[in-house]
């Protein structure tokens, strides 16, 4: 029985580290670590039960398994969290972009069209307007293929274009 328990330990831990590195991928990603439709389709799957344990005594123990691995998640997104939070690096990241600070307490706009699709509608836009501050998506892909896909390198020369001095 010991030899079991531990193979079965074994296993837990192989998934506990699988967990981590789904819950790491992610954060990384921005996604949601509780995937309610994803929980139902591997419980649905363990209902192939062939054993002596009634199913609705399998999938509570898988539940409990689930609930495990996401607070396992959680903890580690939490730790990731201490190493940008205010006790570690208690004054303020300033960075200044030509002149223009941010982060230094005051308001700063950054003007992101969609797509850059010519110099003439952006600079309307910006300069005109006094922001001093871009970000533009020259190679932004669209999930239409009849819709605008960005000008590539035609988009970073426009882009190159506006950030010059005025």
């Amino acid at each position: 029985m010991d030899k079991v328990n531990l193979q079965i330990l074994d296993l837990i831990n192989q998934r506990a580290n699988i967990v981590q590195e789904i819950g790491k991928l992610k954060t990384k990603q921005s996604i949601k670590r509780f995937d309610p439709v994803r929980e139902r389709e591997m419980l649905d799957n363990i209902k192939n039960n062939n054993g002596p344990f009634q199913d609705s005594t399998i999938e509570h123990i898988f539940k409990e398994i689930f609930k495990a691995s996401l607070e396992l998640q959680e903890d580690n997104s939490k730790a990731l969290l201490v190493l940008v939070s205010r006790k570690k690096q208690p004054e303020s990241t300033v960075v200044n972009l030509k002149g223009e600070k941010g982060g230094n307490g005051g308001i700063s706009y950054v003007f992101d069209p969609c797509a850059v699709e010519g110099y003439e509608q952006v600079a309307a836009s910006v300069k005109e307007k006094g922001l001093k501050l871009l970000r533009g998506d020259a190679f932004k892909p669209r999930t239409s293929p009849y819709d605008f896909q960005g000008l590539g390198i035609e988009g970073l020369e426009i882009l190159k274009k506006l950030t010059q001095p005025v």
